[in-house]
Formats: structure tokens, C-alpha cells, sequence
């Protein structure tokens, strides 16, 4: 008897209205309602039909700035990271308007009070049915932090060791309250068990060599269905991968080819199994950037067009702001490599700038072609085709042990992900790659959730999250 094939797990990233394309916000297709709700229930609606797992957004706490310090660039051309709503606010507004579909909101580690992350995402969580994804991040830019109140952010390492303790605290917040411990018996007069309500184990206690204490709890939200958020990740350093392994239920990684990724998920997998945890509970997505068409002739018409509408003096712009360079003095035929080495650290992601490096290498490309890829895809894989071409590509990657889905980004916000859910979404639920949405029945009355859908149990161990059922 032949094995059931696997399933593909499928993350969207709506970043409306910039992204990794730097010319989709003028492109004729792009939408430009992204301030009004209406476009995040439409998107969040088509990727639910299209057979996604999870829309996620993305966040930063700062406008990108220039090695200068200034914003000008990134707001005049419309760079990436120029716009960001708060993502917990604009999913919970998807939220009744949806009803399978996972949500995935950014909030950083480095800033925010446990507490206040824990009730945040807990309140999304019952609000979407037990929707909810924590993608957890620590910043990364000075500029955040000044907007923080800080001066400068903090080291990689010192941040990662916040990010551990504030996990901690955030999944044992929201487990403060017990199943069942909210009673609403109006005949006996019982509102909630108290007997089932706890404080935090650790609370009152100094977290770190400046003060700051656990909370003491318990939360002011009650235990959710799926028990806390699923976990997301995506750091790529040695330090983040070690994060990733403790924490991750959805890691993502950004790689140039299959080997490349597969790589990394056996890394991953082989730090987890390290640390007692079920290689199986953590999901490895690579991101990636699909352009979908009705034929593969037509796909491969659309990415022409999507170079062409790319100014070569913006590029080089955008290219300058990203690596903090003096775009006056860069030389477009100088080899990439060399151009990598002089800023490396200068986006404050390893792993982003190694597989820059890689495939710059590879192809031996110049500045000038790497700024013109950059601004179309930031080297990603770039799938081009029809749906069956493309579910092909998919399931090649998965079948290979390359990954276990796609965190899947839009060229054009968001005609791209539309594209992807009409032409690729059918076809991968023909080949049986897809999760299908458990309805409610008499002994399940209420619909899945995100965990149910991902087919995942939380530990009661924190730092060894998951399972996978």
C-alpha cells in the first residue's frame, strides 16, 4: 500500500504594499486600499479558498533608514518596510471575517512586556477561533530601538537570551488559567474556578542583571482552545537556529536551491531531536516568490514585464540603503562578492546575507546584476509557470526532504498571491497535497484549530513545544 503523499504546508506573506519586488506598488495590478480592512479580508479570504494553512504579516518597528541615518530613500521609491500596519489589529479584523485560515502576527521580543504579548496574542487567539500564530522575532535595527525608547539595539546574543526568557514567561502566561477554569454557573452562583487559576511559577522573580522582573499573573484572558499561539521563527544565525530548534513550531528559511535548504532542515531537525524534542513538530518553510499564470508561456511574459518596469538608478539606490552603502561611489560591474564582504552585517541577517553571498558566488554576479535581482525577488527562489508547473516544483521540494512547505511572497500585492491561489492551489488539492478544513460535528462542534489544522499538540514542557500528531 502506497504512503499518503504529504501534505504541503503553505504560508502567505501579505507585506502590502511594498515587498521584496521594489517596483509593486506601482505596478497597474497592485491594489492601493491596503489602509482599508476590505483589502486584508479579501486577501485573507482568497488564500483561505486557495488552501493555505496561515497568512502571516511580517513587522518592524521602524521606517528602513540609510547609512546616513535617514529615511528619505526607503519613503521616495516606495522601499520595503516603508509601511507597516500593526499586525495584531489588522488580523483580528480578518479574524470574523474568515474561518479557517491561520493568522500570524509579527511582535518582537525586545520591547514589549511579556505580560502585554501574552494578552495581545491570547486575545487574537480566542477571537479567531484558536487561529493564532506568534512569529516571533527580536529586532534587529537601531532605529527601532530608538523608537522603543532605546539608544541602540542589543547585541544578537543578548537579545536571543531575551527572547528565551520572554517566551517562557508569554507561553506560561497564557496557560495560567487552566482548561475549564472558566465556569459561568449562574445557578451556583460560580464565575471561574480560583483553584484553577495560578500564578506564574517564577513570578516576581529578576530576569536579567537590569531588574526587570517576571510577571506575576495570572493573565486577565482565559486558556484558548489550541492551548497558546503557534510558534513561528525565522533566524538564520548560529544563535537563531538554536532559538529556532528550543522554540520553533513553523521555522522559515530563505534558500537559493533544493540542497541548500535541505541542508539547513536536517540542521534544524538534528538540534531538536538534540534538545528532546520531536524533529517532526517543527515544519520548515522556505520562502519563496511564485509567479503564477494561466500557462507557462504567460508566466514567463509576466516576469519580463516585472524586470522591465525596474529603473537601474533605483535599484542601485535601494541596494545602497539596504547594505548602508554610499550609492554615489557603488560600481555595477564590480563582482557582488566583493561588494557582500565590505558590508557584511549591514542588514542584521546572517543567514539572509549568506545565501546572498552564496548564489552570488555561484553565478559570479556583478553589482549591478545583483541589485536588479535583489529588487525583484532578494534572490529567493522565483518559481515561474502555469499551476501544474509550479505544484510540480512544490512537491519536488517536499518530496526531497528539501523543506516541509513555503512561506510563499507576492511580487504584486496581492494579484500574486491570487494568482498562486487560482492556478496552484487547485492543483495541488487535486494531487492531494493540501489540508482539507475539518467541519463541525456533534462531537467537534466547534471548528479547528490552527494546531488541529497543522496537526500539532503543544508539550507541557516549555522550550519543546510540539508535537506531531
Amino acid at each position: 500500500m502506497r504512503d499518503a503523499p504529504r501534505s504541503v504546508t503553505l504560508v502567505g506573506m501579505a507585506t502590502p504594499p511594498t515587498g521584496q519586488y521594489a517596483a509593486s506598488w506601482m505596478h497597474p495590478e497592485a491594489r492601493s486600499d491596503w489602509l482599508d480592512a476590505t483589502y486584508w479580508i479579501d486577501t485573507a479570504r482568497a488564500l483561505e479558498v486557495g488552501g493555505f494553512d496561515l497568512m502571516f504579516l511580517p513587522d518592524a518597528l521602524a521606517v528602513p533608514e540609510d547609512r546616513e541615518g535617514s529615511f528619505e530613500t526607503t519613503l521616495e521609491t516606495g522601499g520595503k518596510g516603508a509601511v507597516y500596519l500593526d499586525p495584531v489589529v489588522t488580523l483580528a479584523t480578518v479574524a470574523g471575517a474568515t474561518s479557517t485560515i491561520g493568522l500570524g502576527a509579527t511582535v518582537s521580543t525586545s520591547f514589549a512586556p511579556p505580560y502585554l504579548i501574552a494578552r495581545s496574542l491570547l486575545t487574537l487567539d480566542h477571537l479567531s477561533g484558536g487561529r493564532c500564530a506568534w512569529n516571533i522575532v527580536t529586532s534587529t535595527t537601531d532605529a527601532e530601538a530608538r523608537n522603543m525608547g532605546g539608544e541602540r539595539i542589543a547585541p544578537k546574543a543578548e537579545r536571543y537570551d531575551r527572547a528565551d526568557r520572554v517566551v517562557d514567561e508569554v507561553v506560561e502566561l497564557m496557560r495560567s488559567w487552566e482548561p475549564g477554569a472558566l465556569l459561568l454557573d449562574a445557578d451556583g452562583g460560580r464565575f471561574a474556578d480560583p483553584c484553577r487559576v495560578h500564578r506564574a511559577a517564577r513570578g516576581g522573580e529578576t530576569t536579567d542583571g537590569r531588574g526587570h522582573r517576571r510577571a506575576m499573573g495570572p493573565l486577565t484572558v482565559p486558556r484558548s482552545r489550541q492551548d497558546h499561539p503557534v510558534l513561528m521563527q525565522a533566524g538564520a544565525s548560529d544563535r537563531g537556529l538554536e532559538f529556532a530548534a528550543r522554540w520553533a513550531e513553523i521555522a522559515f528559511i530563505w534558500a537559493e536551491d533544493r540542497e541548500t535548504a535541505a541542508a539547513a532542515r536536517a540542521d534544524l531537525r538534528h538540534r531538536a531531536a538534540a534538545i528532546g524534542r520531536d524533529p517532526d513538530g517543527l515544519r520548515v518553510c522556505v520562502g519563496v516568490q511564485p509567479i503564477a499564470a494561466a500557462s507557462d508561456e504567460a508566466a514567463r511574459m509576466l516576469v519580463r514585464d516585472l524586470e522591465d518596469r525596474l529603473d537601474p538608478e533605483l535599484t542601485m539606490r535601494a541596494l545602497a540603503r539596504i547594505f548602508h552603502a554610499d550609492a554615489t561611489v557603488i560600481d555595477p560591474a564590480e563582482p557582488a562578492t566583493e561588494f557582500l564582504d565590505r558590508h557584511r552585517g549591514a542588514t542584521g541577517a546572517e543567514g539572509f546575507e549568506r545565501m546572498l553571498r552564496r548564489r552570488c558566488e555561484r553565478e559570479r554576479l556583478t553589482v549591478g546584476r545583483f541589485a536588479t535581482l535583489q529588487s525583484m525577488t532578494q534572490l529567493a527562489p522565483q518559481f515561474v509557470g502555469a499551476g501544474a508547473s509550479i505544484a510540480d516544483e512544490l512537491c519536488e521540494w517536499v518530496d526531497s526532504g528539501a523543506c516541509d512547505g513555503f512561506v510563499v511572497t507576492a511580487a504584486v500585492h496581492n494579484a500574486s498571491l491570487l494568482a498562486f491561489a487560482e492556478h496552484v492551489g487547485p492543483e495541488l488539492r487535486r494531487r492531494g497535497r493540501l489540508r482539507g478544513a475539518r467541519r463541525p460535528e456533534p462531537d467537534h462542534p466547534h471548528r479547528e484549530t490552527l494546531r488541529e489544522r497543522l496537526g500539532m499538540v503543544p508539550s507541557e514542557t516549555p522550550g519543546a513545544i510540539s508535537r506531531v500528531v
